[in-house]
């Protein structure tokens, strides 16, 4: 905390905070309740709250058999689970275990305490989730769409946003823990009516030394009410005077300094959950509801899965950050290991690429000081200054880098003088005599904005001062002076590689350089080891999570490439289809929306001729995967990769109600069959036969690959005339010019309500309206939030889904009539809209979201009260 004080200020060393057993507190909160059994499972602890829940006094069950009071069942479900535990620190989930002689179910959480061997079952009343067990699909759709980030930044906004939507919580922030040991919330998702935390930092204090080291072994905290203290734990102490350790509970009741941290937060219920990167932790998922609140077990579940997966995408995003910069160093160490020989300059042989590194670790200077020789370039402290610096470095070990962003507190003791740098990174380069190259930064003088003053007031109480909880979080800034850009672990890594290339140019002729070189190339193997370990890690759990055809050889990132193309190619489908009210859509209009969307102003390169049908629905999503897989594989291999080439369809309606179609490919390159059959070939040539029935059969003619598709009668039914195609065609382009249009500016919302009960459509339209110059979006996924927010929000226009999960949005439209706020509803189902007599007329648009679709609601929408009255 020196770092953000005044030197005049007087400095508080109170480490209670840190020093708190917040894992002994032995009490536990009141939604659920605790019993801890022996390994020949006797009752040994029992929560007081039990009978709350089961008909059993407390008392009676410490130091009986369990069995007693619980039914043998319910035990054998524990100790099946109990087989499946890795190691001692597991904690497994059991949902909705009957109790069968007093009516009840409960979800339960178990756990073995490793010092002891303690069981410990900590049960919850069954609460039915509002997501399906089947919904934890959610967490593989969102893979693809969390990948496309470049930056770690949007990476973790999408994915505070994700967890948003599926917990339902008010905020959830992802809080970064900076190298000083202070956090920021680097993103933030929220409900519109709350002020933003965004950019705020918070004291290193506001999250103690044990609660960091608790998150690490157990990475989800709940917090059900932040005015509640807890139910005691029976007995307080065991028999050799201790309390029990709740470090791995879920229930484990929470320091009362934290309490009143979260009540002067106006925080009713939080849930926090950690992000992990190579065993340390890196940040948190900071969850807040202003009421308050308990995640059931299946979002929990959704929230820690999701927590571990980003985390990895995470680390992987760092990681090549990493590996590009290791790339560039080593390209410049090379030219300079390669130039140095026993005949030259060493400290010249250093310069061009010291000036290089330089820039690449945004430092303003540099020195090297080799023997006797000091030589500096750019912005360096005065002779006099750098060897005293030189003489403190002497004494740390002989193989430490060394940093600091504030030289004159550790070098000069802020001893008043004005130095130019701030920042000194300095990489040892020899044993004896100590030898450096040290990288300088300047002073910035910038302004930090915290949640609240950071210096927490200190009260006297009975055991003596004690720091309190911050009673303000508004936005408190303060000047930073002295300081540079803080060293990060980047910059040591490129730190850590000059050094050894360093000593092995430099010291090449000695002994010295042997050992080093021997410790580079451990470190070396052990870090390519490490990296190994990694990767494999990230393919094992991607492997488990997103379902890939085994055999295959394509990468991570290419594989969902191919997957976003075949969703979106599915999506297209989808939207031809519910746009006839989920009734059958044309086959040549399905080739031109693929070819367009694919090749773009090239798509008359793909000709379709003969006769149109209409593909029942069923089949549609079938062919429209066939021919997207066609039309990709002929532009990575085939006709259309040529200039020149053109693929050819002719479609006819056979005399015996079959449907065929032919494919040909001409002008590309040479043809020759695949050595192997990969999932795209397999969905060309067994789709149609194995789910429609049909045929299908691939040449690979040398001239060009040519294929033929046979559907059956069921299928198709002949296409409309074409004076009514041409008409739709023309109406088509009609509605695009008019949603084309720009809005006028009484038409232009910018604070809108969307109740979509589907993750991606939500994100999706979200992203839309966004990008389309909204300037708020609350997103609710069920009828309780959604209604709050109707009621609450300041709200320009809604977009209600008819169905969200078991309910409708009629209420909520209710809610927004009565307000005077315009809405429309949205439907997947592409049927006709009915909506009660209260509402009146109401437009209605069919999933799935798109941009013209939603410019035309809101316009209909708008313009509906003056249609109405004329």
């Amino acid at each position: 905390m020196s770092d953000y004080f005044d030197a005049d200020q007087p400095a508080v060393d109170l480490t209670n905070c840190d020093r708190e057993p917040i894992h002994l507190l032995g009490r536990v909160q009141s939604f659920g309740f605790l019993i801890a059994v022996s390994s020949d499972w006797i009752v040994s602890h029992v929560s007081e709250n039990i009978g709350a829940f089961l008909d059993i006094d407390p008392d009676s069950l410490i130091g009986e058999p369990l069995a007693r009071h619980f039914p043998q069942s319910v035990i054998d479900v524990v100790r099946n689970r109990l087989q499946s535990f890795v190691n001692r620190s597991s904690r497994e989930r059991l949902r909705d275990v009957p109790f069968e002689d007093q009516n009840r179910s409960f979800d339960m959480t178990v756990h073995v305490i490793e010092e002891t061997g303690t069981i410990v079952l900590e049960m919850e009343p069954a609460r039915p989730s509002d997501m399906a067990e089947e919904e934890l699909l959610l967490v593989r759709n969102a893979l693809p769409r969390l990948s496309r980030h470049d930056s770690h930044r949007r990476l973790c906004q999408d994915a505070a946003r994700y967890l948003q939507f599926i917990t339902g919580f008010d905020r959830v922030m992802v809080y970064q823990f900076l190298q000083d040991g202070a956090g920021e919330v680097i993103a933030e998702a929220r409900q519109s009516r709350l002020d933003p935390f965004l950019g705020l930092r918070y004291p290193a204090s506001d999250i103690p030394k044990q609660a960091r080291a608790l998150y690490v072994r157990q990475p989800i905290r709940v917090i059900a009410d932040s005015s509640e203290e807890g139910m005691p734990v029976l007995p307080k102490r065991t028999i050799d005077g201790r309390p029990i350790d709740l470090s791995s509970s879920i229930l484990r009741s929470v320091s009362p300094i934290h309490l009143e941290y979260l009540r002067n937060m106006n925080v009713a219920a939080s849930m926090s959950i950690s992000i992990i990167i190579d065993g340390k932790l890196w940040g948190l998922f900071a969850c807040h509801h202003d009421s308050p609140m308990v995640a059931d077990h299946v979002k929990r579940g959704v929230a820690e899965m999701f927590s571990e997966l980003f985390s990895l995408m995470l680390s992987n995003r760092l990681n090549e950050e990493e590996r590009r910069s290791d790339e560039e160093v080593q390209r410049l160490t090379n030219t300079f290991s390669a130039s140095v020989s026993p005949d030259s300059d060493p400290i010249e042989s250093m310069f061009p690429v010291l000036k290089a590194i330089s820039k690449l670790l945004s430092a303003d200077g540099f020195a090297v000081v080799l023997d006797n020789d000091r030589r500096t370039s750019g912005l360096t402290p005065e002779p006099g200054d750098l060897q005293k610096i030189t003489r403190f470095l002497n004494t740390a070990s002989a193989h430490t880098i060394f940093s600091t962003h504030k030289m004159g507190e550790v070098f000069f003791d802020n001893d008043g003088v004005e130095r130019k740098p701030a920042g000194l990174l300095a990489i040892p380069i020899s044993r004896s005599p100590r030898d450096y190259i040290i990288f300088f930064r300047r002073e910035i003088v910038k302004t930090v904005t915290w949640a609240g003053n950071p210096d927490k007031p200190v009260k006297a109480g009975p055991n003596g001062e004690r720091l309190t909880p911050r009673e303000s979080f508004a936005s408190w800034q303060q000047e930073q002076r002295g300081l540079s850009e803080v060293w990060s672990n980047k910059d040591l890594r490129i730190a850590e590689q000059l050094r050894l290339v360093i000593l092995e140019a430099v010291l090449r002729f000695t002994d010295e350089v042997a050992r080093e070189r021997k410790v580079a190339q451990e470190r070396q193997e052990l870090l390519i080891a490490e990296l190994n370990h990694r990767v494999r890690n990230i393919l094992s759990l991607v492997k488990g999570i997103v379902s890939q055809s085994r055999g295959t050889n394509l990468s991570v990132d290419d594989y969902i490439g191919i997957l976003d193309t075949r969703i979106q190619s599915l999506a297209r489908a989808h939207d031809q289809i519910t746009k006839q009210n989920w009734s059958a859509a044309s086959f040549h209009r399905m080739v031109e929306v693929e070819a367009a969307s694919y090749l773009g102003e090239s798509k008359e390169r793909v000709r379709i001729v003969g006769d149109d049908c209409l593909l029942e629905p069923e089949a549609f999503a079938t062919l429209a995967l066939v021919i997207h897989e066609m039309v990709t594989n002929s532009a990575k291999y085939g006709a259309l990769s040529a200039s020149a080439g053109h693929v050819d369809i002719t479609t006819r309606m056979e005399e015996n109600g079959f449907y065929s179609i032919d494919w040909l490919e001409r002008g590309g390159p040479a043809v020759k069959a695949p050595e192997r059959r990969g999932f795209g070939s397999t969905i060309v040539e067994r789709s149609i036969p194995y789910e429609l029935k049909g045929q299908a059969t691939v040449d690979f003619e040398l001239a060009g690959l040519h294929a033929r598709f046979e559907l059956p009668p069921r299928h198709v039914k002949p296409a409309p005339v074409q004076a009514k195609k041409e008409q739709a065609k023309k109406n088509e382009k009609a509605t695009a010019a008019k949603n084309d249009a720009p809005l006028e500016a009484a038409y232009a919302p910018s604070r809108f309500l969307v109740a979509e009960d589907n993750l991606i459509l939500a994100m999706e339209l979200e992203d839309l309206l966004l990008e389309s110059g909204a300037e708020s979006v609350d997103v609710a996924s069920n009828l309780s939030d959604a209604k709050a927010i109707a009621s609450k929000s300041e709200l320009d226009f809604a977009i209600l889904d008819v169905n969200l999960g078991s309910a409708t949005s009629f209420p909520i439209g209710e809610i927004l009539a009565e307000r005077g706020i315009p809405f429309g509803f949205a439907t997947g189902y592409g049927e006709e809209l009915k909506v009660p007599e209260s509402l009146g007329e109401r437009c209605c648009i069919s999933k799935p979201y798109d941009r013209d679709t939603v410019r035309g609601l809101i316009r209909d929408v708008l313009e509906l009260p003056r249609r109405q009255t004329e």
